[in-house]
């Protein structure tokens, strides 16, 4: 067997060949990454919510030219936005809701019942969820003292600011500094392909920072648009005459006083304001306003084609670009995970807290049960009927519960003190608990106490 000599082996070896690293003189076994496959759809909805962050911050949209991954789901999500039947035809049972874009669909708020016009709804709209996930939760909680078994909080809010229907919500959130990071990327591997006269991977990177850019300014003119139903209630018809009793009754009607009841985060908000404020609470929904929808088509259509040039192009550079081209795709995917990183849910209770509502007064407290909690809410909202209220909440009918709701109702309907002696017990009929009615009692002169409180609080913020 023939054993050539190590000398002779190592003579007829060429240790580097040719000016670029990595190239085909060096690759000569025709090694190919043959990337298109993984750079069209690689990172896909994470570049779709990237995109989405657009319509919450107005620098986002003049900062996108990079080389971005996941083209063809970003087209194939907003191609359906343009109408146009040829993209209805190439991205056939994609879903047209922009509250999916947005992030809204599926979050529900809970239960609103009016203090003065009859309404109840037993499910209400996004925002009241935000409100309360984003903004009540984090408010500082106060305790009041009292008997604790099932501590419920609630929050007072004074909605001062009537909100403007069809507003356009545009608060800067991202810092834009960060988005230099995978354009000098992009720019970087680009420009070191074309060094090292790749042309073809240069042309795809270049091509994808255009693409990608001009996507950005085209679908970023989309507006983020806050809107409510209008709502009209007890409004009198000119020329007819209204008594002063009516009129009491037609501002009662128009006012939004209310309360959202969550039994399960153990969670009571009081909404004191104007029928519009209250009602972009309970009924307000976000969408997105497109001023250039036609060529919203025409940026589809160029994504799509960047996925068919690089599966065709990418093949046919050398392995250095085709690093540099992955390079390029990493730190954009790294950044577009950045973005969706960020809870987008946090950032809209943020922007309709700042943006619609304009950061309301508002006062958390602690109640250590949920007959002191009611009762509590009761005082603050002032409700038409706080009976039927009362009755909703604590649904509870012996006959010491119906003792206990006549004397709590009589005295805040007569606007009495909730003060109660131990003479009152001997008022009780013969068979009901004693030692029940003293704890129910207990539980609703604290609350009666914890108001006192509240009312000396927002006074003194007020005049602050």
């Amino acid at each position: 067997m023939f054993i050539p000599q190590l000398p002779d082996v190592l003579d007829r070896r060429t240790l580097y060949s040719g000016n670029a690293p990595l190239n085909d003189s060096s690759n000569s076994g025709g090694f190919s990454l043959n990337t298109g496959g993984m750079a069209s759809f690689f990172g896909g909805e994470v570049a779709v919510t990237a995109m989405t962050t657009i319509h919450l911050d107005p620098t986002r949209r003049w900062l996108g030219w990079y080389n971005c991954p996941g083209t063809y789901e970003v087209a194939r999500r907003y191609g359906r936005v343009s109408d146009s039947k040829l993209l209805e035809g190439l991205f056939p049972g994609v879903p047209t809701d922009l509250a999916t874009l947005l992030g809204l669909e599926g979050l529900k708020g809970t239960k609103y019942i009016g203090a003065h016009n009859g309404t109840v709804l037993e499910e209400t709209g996004p925002f009241s969820a935000l409100l309360m996930k984003h903004f009540v939760q984090h408010l500082e909680v106060v305790e009041i003292p009292g008997r604790k078994t099932q501590p419920i909080a609630v929050t007072i809010t004074e909605l001062n600011h009537a909100p403007t229907n069809q507003a356009v919500l545009r608060p800067p959130i991202y810092p834009p500094i960060v988005a230099s990071v995978p354009i000098l990327a992009s720019v970087g591997t680009a420009i070191a392909c074309g060094v090292f006269r790749d042309w073809f991977s240069f042309s795809l990177i270049v091509f994808g920072i255009l693409v990608n850019g001009i996507s950005c300014i085209v679908i970023g003119a989309g507006e983020f648009v806050f809107q409510y139903p209008n709502r009209r209630v007890g409004v009198p018809r000119d020329n007819i005459p209204v008594s002063d009793r009516d009129k009491e009754n037609i501002a009662l009607m128009g006012s939004g006083d209310g309360i959202l009841v969550s039994d399960k985060d153990k969670e009571i908000i009081v909404l004191r304001g104007s029928g519009d404020a209250v009602h972009s609470i309970t009924s307000g929904s976000a969408n997105l306003r497109f001023r250039w929808r036609y060529w919203i088509k025409w940026c589809a259509i160029l994504l799509v084609l960047q996925l068919i040039v690089q599966i065709l192009l990418i093949p046919q550079g050398t392995l250095f670009g085709q690093i540099m081209f992955i390079g390029s795709l990493a730190v954009s995917w790294a950044y577009n995970l950045w973005l969706s990183s960020k809870n987008k849910e946090r950032i809209q209770g943020e922007v309709f807290v700042r943006g619609v509502l304009r950061r309301p007064d508002a006062w958390r407290y602690s109640l250590g049960t949920r007959t002191s909690a009611v009762v509590f809410m009761l005082l603050a909202l002032k409700p038409k009927d706080p009976g039927k209220i009362l009755n909703m909440l604590i649904p509870n009918d012996t006959t010491e519960w119906l003792k206990f709701k006549d004397d709590i109702l009589s005295r805040i309907r007569a606007g009495r003190e909730l003060r109660f002696e131990t003479s009152i017990l001997d008022t009780l009929a013969p068979g009901q608990d004693k030692g029940l009615m003293e704890l129910l009692y207990g539980d609703a002169e604290a609350a009666y106490k914890g108001y006192l409180d509240h009312l000396s609080r927002s006074t003194t913020k007020k005049t602050s």
